[in-house]
Parts: C-alpha cells; sequence; structure tokens
C-alpha cells in the first residue's frame, strides 16, 4: 500500500522539528498517543542534562501552510476547538510550521496576545524571523515549564502493589505550598521518574520476582495538605504505565491530560480539596454527627446483607450470579456511602478518633464493591474474589467495635 503524500510530509515536517530541536538544545519526542492537536514534546537540555522542563509541539508541515502571508508572517488559521484545548493545555504550547523544500522550521507560541479572533475561528502570525533553531534556544527557554524545588513537596508513602506480572508503585505526595498546574506537572514528571527506579518491595517474595527491575505503573496522588491526605481529598492524581508492559497486565487507563513522557494526569479533584482543617467554620460536631451517622448505619445494614448472601455463596446453596444480584442494592448503598465521606470536610478535632475508625470501615466496605464491579470481574476470577469479598467484610466489621466506642466518647 503506497503512503499518501500528506503523511511523507507530516513525517518529513517532525523530522525537521526534531533535527532542529537538536540544535537549540531540547530533545523532541513524537507523541505517540492520539493526543488531541500535539503533535510532540520537546524537553530543555542543559549540560547534558535533561531539565524536566517541556514545550508541546503542533506541527503543520508543506506548501499548505505557507500560501497566506502577512506583514512578514505566515498566517494560520486554526479552529476555536484547537485554540480552546491549548490554551487550556498544562504545558505551553507552540505552532511550528515547516517548510520541508528549504529545510526551515518557522514557529510562535499560542496565547490570547498571539491569537487574533475572526469570528468563525481564529487567525495565529508566525514570523519568518523566527526559526526554530539554535538562536531560538533563549526565547522557547522562557517559555518551558518551571522547575520546582524539591523541599516545595513531601513524598509521605509509598506503596508496593505489584503482582506477578507487573512492577507497580502508588505513591503519595503532600504539598508544602500552593502550585500551578504547570508547577503540579513538573512534580509528578520528577516524582514518576524516580519512583519508576525504585527498588522497595513490600516483601522477599516480590523482591525475588522482580529484584533490580523498574517499575512498569506508577500511580501518584497529590494533596494540597495534610488534612486532604488523611481525608483522601486528592488534588490531582496521575498514572504512567511502561509502553513495553504486555497490554493483558495493564490497569485500567486513567482519562486526563498528558503532560509528556506518556504520564497522564487527571485533574478531576475531591470537591473538598485544598481544604485546610475546619475550613469551614459551620462543619462542627452537630453538623458532622449528623453525616456520619446516617452513614454508619447503612453501611451496617448493607454488610449484613452482604454477609447473608456471601454464606450462601460460600455454602454452595447459591451462585454467583444470585450474589450479585442479591448485593447489588447494597454495594451501591457502599459506594454512595464511600463518596459522602470522601467528599465531607474534615471532621472537627474532638471527631477525629471517631473519624479514622468510620474512614477505615469504609474502604474496607468499598473493596467489596471494587471485587465485584466491571474491572474487578475482568481482574480476578470468582473463588478469588469470593475469598476477598470474605475477608473485607470481616475487616470492615471489625472496624465497628471501634466505632462503637469512639461514637459513645462524642456523644
Amino acid at each position: 500500500m503506497r503512503a499518501q503524500e500528506s503523511d511523507r510530509t507530516e513525517r518529513q515536517g517532525l523530522g525537521w522539528v526534531t533535527v532542529r530541536g537538536e540544535t537549540a538544545g531540547f530533545a523532541v519526542r513524537e507523541q505517540t498517543s492520539s493526543d488531541y492537536g500535539i503533535d510532540a514534546i520537546a524537553e530543555l537540555v542543559d549540560d547534558e542534562t535533561a531539565t524536566g522542563q517541556l514545550v508541546a509541539i503542533q506541527i503543520k508541515s508543506g506548501s499548505s501552510y505557507l500560501g497566506e502571508t502577512k506583514n512578514g508572517c505566515y498566517i494560520y488559521r486554526p479552529d476555536a476547538q484547537h485554540v480552546d484545548y491549548w490554551l487550556g493545555h498544562t504545558l505551553p504550547v507552540i505552532v511550528c510550521h515547516c517548510d520541508p523544500e528549504n529545510e526551515i522550521v518557522y514557529w510562535e507560541r499560542v496565547a490570547n496576545d498571539t491569537l487574533e479572533s475572526t469570528g468563525k475561528g481564529y487567525k495565529l502570525a508566525v514570523p519568518r524571523a523566527r526559526q526554530f533553531g539554535k538562536e531560538a534556544r533563549e526565547a522557547l527557554k522562557d517559555l518551558v515549564t518551571p522547575r520546582v524545588a524539591s523541599s516545595d513537596y513531601t513524598l509521605v508513602s509509598t506503596e508496593d502493589v505489584s503482582h506477578g506480572m507487573a512492577k507497580r508503585y502508588s505513591i503519595k505526595v503532600i504539598l508544602n505550598r500552593p502550585m500551578t498546574k504547570p508547577e503540579l506537572a513538573a512534580v509528578i514528571r520528577d516524582m514518576t521518574t524516580k519512583t519508576a527506579k525504585r527498588r522497595y518491595s513490600r516483601n522477599a517474595m516480590v523482591k525475588g520476582r522482580w529484584g533490580e527491575a523498574d517499575a512498569h505503573v506508577v500511580w501518584i496522588f497529590i494533596y494540597a495538605s495534610a488534612a486532604d491526605e488523611k481525608k483522601v481529598n486528592y488534588t490531582c492524581r496521575s498514572l504512567w504505565i511502561d509502553p513495553s508492559l504486555d497490554g493483558k497486565y495493564t490497569p485500567s487507563p486513567l482519562g486526563g491530560e498528558d503532560v509528556g513522557d506518556g504520564i497522564i494526569v487527571d485533574w478531576t479533584q475531591s470537591p473538598m480539596a485544598g481544604l485546610s482543617v475546619n475550613g469551614h467554620d459551620d462543619f462542627d460536631k452537630e453538623h458532622y454527627l449528623d453525616l456520619i451517622d446516617p452513614i454508619i448505619a447503612l453501611v451496617i445494614g448493607s454488610l449484613a446483607d452482604i454477609g447473608q448472601s456471601l454464606k450462601k455463596w460460600q455454602s454452595g446453596a447459591s451462585i454467583e450470579a444470585n450474589f450479585l444480584s442479591e448485593t447489588k442494592p447494597a454495594r451501591q448503598q457502599i459506594s454512595d456511602a464511600y463518596d459522602a465521606h470522601v467528599s465531607s470536610p474534615e471532621p472537627p478535632y474532638e471527631c477525629h478518633d471517631l473519624d479514622e475508625p468510620v474512614g477505615s470501615m469504609l474502604a474496607y466496605a468499598q473493596n467489596i464493591v471494587i471485587y465485584h464491579n466491571e474491572r474487578g470481574i475482568e481482574l480476578w476470577v470468582a473463588q478469588i474474589r469470593r475469598q476477598m469479598t470474605g475477608s473485607a467484610l470481616e475487616d470492615a466489621n471489625a472496624w465497628l467495635k471501634r466505632i462503637k466506642y469512639e461514637r459513645e466518647k462524642v456523644s
């Protein structure tokens, strides 16, 4: 099958952007994922060391993009959808116009002050005097994402969640100061790279399986404060998956934005993320108990329903299909209760000792929901899910004794 002329032109454009980027001191990497409107990402290199500072590139190649000129500029007319995407992108974005015949690349940054609305779309003037290459290094350095000092954030936990087919880590990071999205992306890229090189193993068996191997999967959860971390109110979360990992063993993809190196960031945060302790002056003891007491009662009943149905399944008196049908309302109630607790404000100080076991009980109960959702059924065979459900049910019920004790203390 013959390649289309447009495909060859696009590949030429990427090639020249890569070559010219190297002369400017940037490592250019093609975006192999279907990232809408971004063709490559360039990383600033200083003294042969990658800095983690990035700029996103949209490449337009061929004579069709060089036909309209005005005042020494090539005029590019992007649609509103692309412009909205670029202006909202975490990384700074530039448009590169490539002239393969003359081996020249022209560029301009995408910003409110460089775009002109036409009513139906936009115009971007790309100066012919602005060429992508060695002479552009200083201007490009002013555009790249910022560096963030390691003292501006704290790694609070590293969890090894590996299995036999993939080495996986999940880490939590607390910010020591407010940050912009580009700064958060810089932290995530830095921590992902470092975490992938970790050699921590949760036990000897895992260490024996993976030894000195790099991680295949890294999750990162970013919290605005220690109080938010306690409440699982993450500001954002990210996922990186080694491209070489067999698709059969990759976790469910994360919806979000590619901030470089295949790291996907979900910026959708908990509604209460970023609240400090007692950030809601009116969320006092009585309001907290008005929220928590119904949650406790609801989950106790749901766990009882699940326990009854599980016993029938374990004894052989029932089958899995019946268990799923019988416990569907209970599992939905647990999920709703879990979400309500996670999205609630930080409890008042006098209720902290109660909130801790409530959170633990809900976490184990929510595990039951996870074991039997679509992804859980795909990951685990029925026998394993039945065993894990029994274990999670036992753990959740064990916390009820502590909850009863702490609840009496705050009455």
